[in-house]
This record gives structure tokens, C-alpha cells and sequence, in this order.
């Protein structure tokens, strides 16, 4: 493995939240794909280790029994890690657990490329899972892109590249010359890059090398195509009149990797939906040879790692580029292939327009299946937090998906859950330019916040204030500046109460609501008081200014 480099600032505060007494057992890192967050977790664990902590990585579906499996063999300090959480269908029951543990000090770190709707999701679901989200904060932990300030990337390249060739067993080249690109390389694309570098030097040993950041996933991606092809030739699968063709393999481990399989003869059927594919049982074991389940995974089929990888050869290489093959795929769906398939196309969607369209066509599709079969709450949940918010392309399955989880919510069971999946609906609704529709789901989410505030204020007074002022917009959207100005006003009313007590944290939702008040109060033809507003927003912003430029400094700076 390469050495851990920079994140002094993280690392740190991450092994002083572990230590600490009383800093909550819950942490959020973000960041986009390839920024690090796993290697980061990775070194974390390793730190913990050496103080006699046991540290967990928590597979997909072991999250609703992998606390009690643990605390049966050990009751020690532990570190659980959980991957791609906003993917999580089973968070929740592991957050359960973790509040209601009485063992030794226990920490959940959870790595996701956001904290979008499925984090709010998970601050609105019951007390203790709320607690938990609470202290780990609504923003999580931001994971800048730079991996560390004092090195250049060509010296992290340079860095990397014995460790790769040590790997492969092979002298690792004289000089690399990496060629820049405009913004700083994530880790992953300095990894590539030394990896790249000790390829080209065995296919063309005594050459210079020279690696360019901007295309180096392309160029991992045609090494690992050239490993596709000697391992197909070997098998015989490119000999006869019927021999496959590089294009076709290409299509073939795409295809595994959007949709996979739970067994060879689905492997098998799945070779189908590749147009001229063979479905031969010989083709199955080869792509299963390529990229083996990982264990417990209850799959047949693994995927390409890492995930960017497998997200550019099948969003960009294949069905961005095959109509065909796109239509085969993303059609006639189970619910495991269809929730799976959704998966790896919305992480691909935060960076990808082609991904975020070819989502847009699966997910109608997921909404008929979910009609048809029934679909747990937990599958219809795993999808509508996939789906990136905002995206006009989307929006009219988010709100398909959201209408069939608050089916599954009636009036009057979790309501604090009902009333997060209502701004939702309530949200893509005004978005797709239908306001009455959302007015009552809207409505009724003010209504819930309302009862909920009542009961318990410190809980629920800031998600009132935040429906209040979606409610305010959509109101006066509506041609209703009266009742607009009703709802703002008590939304800037309660966030000036939570800002008294939190100003850093509730400053920037006074500020946001003060302008909708303003807006509104404009509407209405009171000049002298929405200039008041204004003045009082103008006052926030450079203390907001200032505070986000502290929390990058504390980033950066040890």
C-alpha cells in the first residue's frame, strides 16, 4: 500500500474524536469519488489498532447485526466504517444499535460523496438516531480535494511509483514526467497515475515515461482492457467464427458491473442483454474469474475497483455510447439489478451529465417496478436518497419514488419521518412547475413540524422554520403574498431564537429566510420594511463570511 500522506488536520481530529470522551459516536466524511475518504478511514483504523481499538468495515447488509456479532467475541473499544452510507438500506437499524450500546466507547464513521437528503432523512427518523445525527453535525465533514498542500502531484506520482512496481514485481523506472492538468489531481488519480507510469514502463522498458493526470483513468482503463483481452484469448473465447470481439468484452464487463448477478445462471442470462454476447456458461466464469464477489457480498459477480472506474467504462465507454446496449440494460429490471443499477449510475451522476441521464431513464422504470413487485420501504428509501438533488432531469421520479415511500408512511405512524418525505415530495413538485400538488403535501409537513415542535422544541423547531419557509415560497409562488408573508415571518422568527443560542450554526438560515421575508414584503408594497431586512441580511454575511473561512483555515492548517 502506498504511504499515507497529508490529512494531518483530519487524521487528527479523527483519532481525537475517537479518544475524546464526549464527542459523540457519530461522524460523516463527504467528498467526491476519489478524494480519499476510504484510504482515510483505512490509515484511521490503523492508528486505532496500535491503541487496542477493534475496527470493523461494515459490508452491505450487515448493518442491521453486525454490532451484536462483534460485541458476542468482544466488548472492547470499537471503530465501525460504513462505505457508500447514502447507499445504506440498513443505516438506521445500525444507529439503533449503537445508541442503545452500554459497552466500551463505540464510534461510527460513515464516508458518503454528500450529506443530501438521506442524512436529513436519517436526523428526522427516531430520538436516538436523531441525537446521534445531531452531534455529528448537518453538514458532515468536508474532505477537501487536495491531498497535501507541501507536495506538488508530480512528487506524490514519483512517490507512488516504486510502491506499484514492488507490487508487480518489477524495477520501477528511471523518471516519470507527469504532465499537469488545470486543478489539483484527487489521491486516486495520483495512485493511477504511478500505477500507469510502471505500466508503460513494462510494455516499452528504457523508454521515458510520461503520464498525464487530466486522461490517466482513460489510460488505466485501456491497460485493464488489454488484461480482458489476454485473459478472453487464453480461454479460446476470441477463436472462431463466433470468437467475441474487444468491443464486445467491453460491452460484456460493463454489463456485469452496472447489474451483476446473484448466481451463474443469472450470469449467464445476463450475458443476453449484450447484443451478439454468446450466453455461454464459459463467458460467465471468465467475467467471474475478472472480478470475484467479495466475500458475504451474497453476490456472484464482484465489480471493477475502483468504483470510478467501473462508472466511466460503463456510463461514458458503453452505454453513453450504445444505444443499444442501454436499452438492454436498463430495462426489464428486477428490483436488486434495478437498485443496484441506480446505485452506481447516481454516484456517477454528481459528476457525470451522461450518467444523470441515462439515470433519468431508469428511474420510471424503478418506479413501475416498485409498483409492480412491492418493494420494501428500506429499496424505495436506498433509491430516493441515490438520487441527486437538485436535477430537473430526475425530478419527476424523485417525486414517483417519495409519493410511494409516504404511501408506505400513513398519517400518523413516524411522523417525523412522514413530514422529511413530504418537503421532499413537496420540493420536486414545485420543482416539475406543479404548485398545487405541492401546496397540501407541503402543508401537511408544516402541520407535523408544528405538533412535533410543540412536544419537544430543541428537536424540531429548526426543521419547522425550514418547512415554513419552503411552505412562504410556494405560497407566494401561488399569487398569496399574505399567507406568504404569515409563514416567512414565523420562519425568521424561530431562527432568530435558534441563532440567539447558535449563531454559527443557524446564522446563515436567518439569513436566507430574512431575504425571503424581504421578497415578500417587496410583493406587498411595504418598501421600508423589506429594506430593514435587507440591511439585517447585509450585517449576517460577513460574519457567515468569516466563519467559513475559519473552518477552511482549521482544514488546512494543524
Amino acid at each position: 500500500m502506498v504511504e499515507f500522506v497529508g490529512r494531518v488536520v483530519e487524521l487528527t481530529d479523527l483519532l481525537a474524536w475517537c479518544e475524546g470522551d464526549a464527542a459523540g459516536r457519530l461522524r460523516l466524511v463527504t467528498g467526491p469519488g476519489g478524494v480519499g475518504k476510504t484510504r482515510l478511514a483505512l490509515q484511521l483504523a490503523a492508528r486505532l489498532r496500535e491503541l487496542w481499538w477493534r475496527c470493523e468495515q461494515v459490508g452491505d447488509r450487515q448493518e442491521a447485526h453486525i454490532l451484536a456479532d462483534v460485541r458476542a467475541v468482544s466488548s472492547g473499544r470499537l471503530l465501525l466504517v460504513v462505505d457508500y452510507a447514502e447507499t445504506r438500506i440498513g443505516l438506521a437499524d445500525l444507529l439503533r444499535a449503537v445508541a442503545a450500546d452500554d459497552g466500551a466507547a463505540i464510534r461510527v464513521l460513515l464516508l458518503a460523496r454528500s450529506a443530501g437528503q438521506w442524512w436529513e432523512q436519517l436526523g428526522a427518523g427516531e430520538g436516538a438516531i436523531r441525537d446521534l445525527v445531531g452531534v455529528a453535525g448537518r453538514e458532515g465533514f468536508p474532505l477537501g480535494e487536495v491531498l497535501d498542500d507541501q507536495l506538488t502531484d508530480e512528487e506524490q506520482v514519483r512517490a507512488a511509483v516504486p510502491v506499484f512496481a514492488a507490487a508487480l514485481g518489477v524495477d520501477p523506472p528511471d523518471y516519470v514526467v507527469v504532465a499537469p492538468q488545470a486543478r489539483r489531481a484527487r489521491v486516486l488519480e495520483l495512485h493511477a497515475a504511478a500505477l500507469v507510469a510502471v505500466l508503460e514502463w513494462i510494455a516499452t522498458p528504457g523508454v521515458q515515461v510520461r503520464v498525464e493526470l487530466g486522461g490517466v483513468l482513460g489510460e488505466l482503463l485501456r491497460h485493464e482492457e488489454r488484461f480482458w483481452l489476454g485473459s478472453a484469448q487464453a480461454l479460446g473465447l476470441l477463436d472462431g467464427p463466433v470468437g467475441m470481439t474487444p468491443s464486445l468484452l467491453r460491452q460484456v464487463v460493463a454489463a456485469g458491473c452496472l447489474l451483476g448477478a446473484a448466481d451463474r445462471r443469472e450470469a449467464v442470462a445476463l450475458l443476453g442483454r449484450v447484443p451478439e454476447a454468446p450466453q455461454s456458461a464459459k463467458v460467465a466464469v471468465w467475467l467471474r474469474e475478472l472480478y470475484p464477489p467479495d466475500p458475504g457480498s451474497g453476490e456472484w459477480l464482484g465489480v471493477m475497483q475502483p468504483d470510478r472506474l467501473a462508472e466511466r467504462l460503463v456510463v461514458v465507454g458503453q452505454l453513453g455510447e450504445s444505444e443499444e446496449l442501454a436499452q438492454a440494460c436498463l430495462t426489464d429490471l428486477g428490483e436488486r439489478k434495478a437498485r443496484r443499477a441506480v446505485l452506481l449510475l447516481a454516484r456517477a451522476a454528481t459528476e457525470d451529465d451522461i450518467a444523470e441521464r441515462l439515470l433519468g431513464r431508469l428511474l420510471p422504470l424503478v418506479a413501475r417496478v416498485v409498483e409492480e413487485i412491492d418493494a420494501p420501504l428500506e429499496t424505495l428509501v436506498s433509491i430516493a436518497n441515490a438520487i441527486p438533488y437538485p436535477s430537473v432531469v430526475l425530478a419527476a421520479a424523485h417525486a414517483a419514488i417519495t409519493r410511494r415511500i409516504l404511501d408506505k408512511r400513513p398519517v400518523g405512524t413516524h411522523p417525523a419521518e412522514r413530514a422529511r418525505w413530504l418537503t421532499t415530495r413537496g420540493n420536486t413538485l414545485a420543482q416539475l412547475g406543479r404548485p398545487n400538488e405541492a401546496f397540501p403535501v407541503t402543508q401537511e409537513a408544516v402541520s407535523i413540524y408544528r405538533d412535533l415542535a410543540a412536544g419537544n422544541p430543541d428537536g424540531y423547531r429548526p426543521d419547522l422554520a425550514d418547512s415554513l419557509s419552503h411552505f412562504g415560497i410556494l405560497v407566494s409562488g401561488l399569487g398569496r403574498p399574505a399567507g406568504a408573508l404569515t409563514a416567512a415571518e414565523e420562519a425568521v422568527s424561530i431562527y432568530r431564537d435558534l441563532t440567539a443560542v447558535s449563531p454559527d450554526r443557524y446564522r446563515p438560515d436567518l439569513a436566507t429566510s430574512l431575504s425571503n421575508f424581504a421578497a415578500t414584503l417587496m410583493e406587498l408594497g411595504r418598501h421600508a420594511e423589506a429594506a430593514e431586512a435587507r440591511t439585517e441580511v447585509g450585517g449576517l454575511r460577513p460574519r457567515i463570511k468569516a466563519l467559513r473561512g475559519a473552518r477552511r483555515a482549521r482544514r488546512h492548517n494543524p
